[in-house]
C-alpha cells in the first residue's frame, strides 16, 4: 500500500471514532500545537500577500482585517498586526485556538524579527508595541492585548462591523464550493470602499505530502464519488477547484481580480489522459489544470 493510501485509510478510521471534535480539543489542551517548519512557509506566504496589497495601493496601517480559517497558531494575523493593522479578526468554523499556542506564535515571530524587518518592511519598534504585551488572564484577554479578536463560526451574525482587508492562506481549497460562495458574499458585504481580498491557494494534490511519487495533479483523475470516498475524514478534503473556478466565484460575489501570481507545474498532466478526466475538468486548459498555486488580490 502506498504511503498516501496508508495515511488516508488511517484518517478514515479516525473519522469514524465518535466525538472527534471533543477528543481533538482534549488532545490540544494537554499538548497544544506549536509552530513548525510549515509556519516558515506561512511567513513566506504572508510576506508575499503584504507586498501584493501594497503594490495595489492598499493601506494596511490602521486597517481592520479579517482572516478566514485561522487554525491553531496565529502566526499570520500577528504579522498583519506587525504590519500596522489596527485589529485582526480571526475566524474558524470550530474553536481551535489555545493560550499556549498563542504564546508560541508570539515567540516564533520574535525569533524572526530581523527577517520580517528586512523582507516585510516592518519597523522594529512595532515588535515591542504588538508583541511585548502581558499575555495573561485567559485566551480572550490575551487576544485583546495582541489586538486580535476571534469569531467562531464565521457568519453574518458573528462578524460585526465593516472590514478593510480580508485574507486567507492555504485555506480556501479545503472549503466546499457552496460554502465558499457564502463566505465570499459575506466578505463582499463587509468590505468598505476600496476594500481588498487577498488569498493564497494551494491547488495541488495534498496527498503528495504523504507520497512524493504522486503527480501534483493526480487527484484530477478521480470521479466525484471516487474523490468523496478518499475524503471521508474532513481533514483530507480538498475541493479540487482550479484557478479559473476561484476567479468565477469571486466575480459572482461582486469582486474583480486586480492582481495574480500563479505557479504552473509544467508537464504535470503527462501522467494523465485529459480525455479520461471527469467532465468538470475536460473543458479547462492544461495551464489551468496544472496551476498548483494561486495568489489573488480582488477588489470589491
Amino acid at each position: 500500500m502506498a504511503g498516501w493510501q496508508t495515511r488516508i485509510a488511517a484518517n478514515a478510521i479516525k473519522a469514524c471514532v465518535p466525538f472527534q471534535t471533543q477528543l481533538r480539543k482534549l488532545k490540544h489542551t494537554i499538548s497544544p500545537p506549536v509552530p513548525g517548519q510549515h509556519h516558515d512557509l506561512v511567513l513566506d506566504g504572508i510576506i508575499e500577500q503584504l507586498a501584493m496589497i501594497r503594490r495595489a495601493g492598499g493601506r494596511i496601517a490602521g486597517a481592520r482585517v479579517l482572516e478566514i480559517g485561522s487554525g491553531w497558531i496565529p502566526v499570520a494575523p500577528l504579522i498583519y498586526r506587525l504590519a500596522g493593522a489596527r485589529e485582526v479578526i480571526l475566524s474558524d468554523q470550530h474553536h481551535l485556538l489555545h493560550p499556549r499556542s498563542v504564546e508560541a506564535a508570539v515567540a516564533f515571530l520574535k525569533a524572526r524579527q530581523d527577517r520580517l524587518v528586512e523582507e516585510a518592511g516592518i519597523e522594529p519598534w512595532r515588535f515591542d508595541m504588538v508583541l511585548d504585551v502581558p499575555l495573561e488572564g485567559g485566551l480572550d484577554a490575551m487576544l485583546d492585548a495582541l489586538g486580535l479578536a476571534y469569531v467562531v463560526p464565521l457568519d453574518r451574525t458573528t462578524l460585526k462591523g465593516g472590514i478593510d482587508i480580508a485574507y486567507s492562506h492555504t485555506v480556501l481549497e479545503h472549503i466546499p464550493p457552496a460554502a465558499l460562495a457564502e463566505i465570499f458574499a459575506l466578505v463582499r458585504a463587509r468590505l468598505g470602499k476600496g476594500g481588498l481580498f487577498c488569498n493564497g491557494i494551494d491547488n495541488s494534490d495534498h496527498r503528495r505530502g504523504y507520497d512524493a511519487e504522486l503527480s501534483l495533479v493526480d487527484f484530477l483523475r478521480y470521479s466525484e464519488l471516487g474523490w468523496k470516498m478518499l475524503c471521508i475524514n474532513p481533514q483530507d478534503y480538498t475541493n479540487r477547484l482550479r484557478h479559473s473556478d476561484y476567479v468565477a466565484l469571486l466575480a459572482d460575489a461582486g469582486f474583480r481580480v486586480a492582481d495574480t501570481q500563479v505557479h504552473v507545474a509544467q508537464g504535470a498532466l503527462q501522467s494523465l489522459e485529459k480525455e479520461s478526466l471527469p467532465e468538470r475538468f475536460r473543458g479547462k486548459s492544461a495551464e489551468d489544470l496544472c496551476t498548483t498555486w494561486s495568489l489573488m488580490l480582488a477588489r470589491a
